[in-house]
């Protein structure tokens, strides 16, 4: 058998009856959808029964590699998390880097799919083909930290990799977060409250097998290339590897679009205190990486101070979280800025949901709106670096107002009532990431259509699509053309770009048929009403965002997708071409007939292709 990155391997777990088994699919079931958002969405879609609420033990639980996840490549460190959403009750969905992902690829394993509850808390221990549970009990109520170590110990091998959840997970905090390596994150979507629904704690994973590549010719020279793009000054990514992604508060902060106090306002006095400079100088102990990756754009933080201590393990504060729990909170201290990304990253919380929900609330408290549910009397100022981690710690234990606000934003508003709503930054549900659509068209475009909602990756748009399906990195300048070259490279496949792009229709359209089933709308497909008003203060504060804007680019995406362009829901044709019988998974009441037949020969979908010839090596 000629060499490939594909394992044909997927394993599945039923918890309930602590019973585990190999699934292989075939060739071309990889070859159909690759892995990533593709696996999740033909799981969810063919398993998770319609209306399942997303902590019944029915809900699937998938991990997803790609095919490139595992081969020595930089930006081949990623892995994708799904199931229901039980903060949006819709499609969800998340990637990771670190070394995980590729530590499951080396166990020999393409995927983990995960069904029912265990009666006790466990963890998974797989070693290459052995796979067990063990207890977990000792674990539960621990932090990331202290549970990593212990299943080391306890295994007696330092080399395991361990994803896993914090408390919030176990309290059912809707936006936990799955946390590998202690400082990379399936964030987005609340899928380490699904997990803790099922009461894993953690699983861990040990491989032994190289993971193999048909071609390692193109491997090679593209780790070459990636390697003096990020030495070189002038390289494409050697600002990443110099800054991470925080130099964007500054640039930001100039242009008038940081996002400040629940996304009132465009600019703050004292913004440059948790700048990347300001990173750099004062707390980065040194940059790291994820597997394989000669980038190296991810920052380590110590602080040793009288009333602050943060160690490196758990990473440091990219853009996101810098925005989400400092800007956005008013909050610039650099040092509880830091502190409050640790506690994120032991309690298992995702920062973007934690950080917006949090500015909703001391919106709301600004307000005077909060008296009816802070019986505790917990104090929430914009700016206070005390309430801040306060309200960190007290949303992921539900301790006091912390238990209505571990709802998420969204849904803390419906409870208090009112007006409320219309302070909350979200799109169907999750709260919007630290990007504002009012200067940033590519957001404009992006946030509406995402089939997880306010997620700032771009997951309804191609470039991202692909990349979190083949399995690399958002952030390493691969054109399509590149990560077509690769992904055939390591498969032995000879994928042709409309087959790549067709790739691509297919996974967002079984999301996209998953959020309708569950009763998603068109009208979900639209940005909160924050975001139509003029920022408060700066450049833009004389600019409105028009909604007719926004509904003529929506309706003009679901045309390119092949679907209604009133209703977005696809058109029969187009799941034909795509190879998905609506009939047989009991979905004939979500699609639609094309009102005027397609010419013969023609695609239901707008084929979206890149003139480039890719990267000179």
């Amino acid at each position: 058998m000629a060499p490939t990155s594909i394992q044909n391997r997927i394993l599945r777990v039923d918890l309930t009856e602590r019973r585990c088994w190999t699934e292989q699919p075939g060739d071309a079931f990889f070859r159909k959808h690759l892995g990533g958002r593709n696996f999740i969405a033909h799981y969810l879609l063919t398993e998770t029964p319609r209306g399942a609420d997303a902590f019944d033990p029915v809900n699937r639980l998938v991990f997803a590699m790609g095919p490139t996840t595992g081969v020595a490549l930089p930006g081949a460190g990623r892995h994708s998390v799904g199931a229901k959403s039980p903060l949006t009750g819709l499609f969800g969905e998340s990637e990771a880097g670190g070394y995980w992902g590729s530590e499951l690829k080396q166990a020999g394993w393409d995927g983990i799919v995960i069904q029912g509850r265990a009666s006790e808390p466990v963890y998974l221990w797989i070693k290459d083909d052995q796979v067990e549970f063990r207890d977990a009990s000792h674990l539960w109520g621990k932090i990331t930290g202290p549970v990593e170590t212990a299943i080391r110990e306890e295994l007696g091998d330092q080399q395991i990799r361990v994803t896993q959840i914090g408390p919030a997970g176990e309290n059912l905090v809707r936006y936990a977060c799955i946390v590998n390596d202690l400082n990379e994150v399936a964030g987005r979507t609340g899928l380490g409250a699904v997990m803790g629904s099922k009461n894993l704690k953690a699983i861990a994973v040990r491989g032994s097998r190289r993971v193999q590549v048909a071609d390692r010719d193109p491997v090679k020279d593209t780790a070459r290339w990636v390697a003096r793009e990020t030495l070189g000054e002038g390289g494409s990514h050697h600002r990443l590897h110099t800054w991470g992604t925080g130099a964007m508060v500054r640039s930001k902060q100039l242009e008038g679009h940081l996002i400040v106090h629940n996304f009132r306002d465009g600019q703050l006095d004292g913004a440059g205190n948790i700048d990347a400079i300001a990173m750099r100088d004062q707390v980065i102990d040194h940059m790291d990486r994820c597997f394989a990756c000669s980038v190296r754009c991810k920052k380590r933080v110590k602080i040793d101070a009288p009333r602050v201590k943060v160690r490196p393990k758990y990473g440091g504060p990219e853009y996101e979280t810098l925005a989400a729990i400092g800007t956005n909170t008013g909050v610039t201290d650099i040092m509880a800025v830091c502190k409050g990304n640790e506690m994120l990253n032991y309690l298992g919380m995702d920062s973007i949901s934690a950080g917006a929900t949090i500015a909703w609330a001391m919106e709301m408290h600004e307000m005077g709106r909060l008296r009816d549910v802070n019986g505790d009397g917990q104090s929430l100022e914009f700016g206070s670096a005390q309430d801040l981690l306060d309200l960190i710690e007290k949303i992921a234990y539900r301790d006091g107002i912390g238990d209505l606000l571990a709802e998420g934003a969204l849904r803390a508003a419906r409870t208090i009532g009112g007006d409320a709503e219309d302070y909350v930054v979200h799109v169907k549900g999750l709260e919007v990431a630290m990007h504002d659509p009012r200067a940033m068209k590519d957001m404009r475009d992006n946030y509406p259509i995402t089939p997880t909602g306010g997620d700032h990756t771009g997951a309804g748009l191609k470039r991202t699509s692909v990349r979190n399906t083949v399995g690399l990195c958002q952030f390493l300048d691969y054109d399509d053309t590149k990560a077509l070259e690769l992904l055939n490279a390591v498969t032995g496949w000879d994928m042709t770009p409309e087959e790549l792009h067709e790739t691509f229709e297919r996974g967002l359209t079984m999301a996209r048929l998953f959020n309708l089933r569950e009763g998603m709308t068109a009208r979900d497909d639209r940005l909160p009403e924050r975001l139509h008003q003029p920022i408060r203060q700066g450049p833009l504060s004389d600019y409105r965002l028009p909604r007719e804007e926004v509904r003529t680019y929506v309706q003009g995406y679901y045309r390119d997708r092949g679907w209604d362009p009133d209703k977005g829901r696809p058109y029969t044709d187009t799941l034909e071409h795509l190879g998905f019988d609506a009939s047989e998974a009991d979905l004939e009441d979500l699609v639609t007939e094309r009102p005027e037949p397609l010419p013969v020969g023609a695609l239901p979908y707008t084929l979206e292709l890149e003139s480039t010839a890719g990267h000179e090596e």
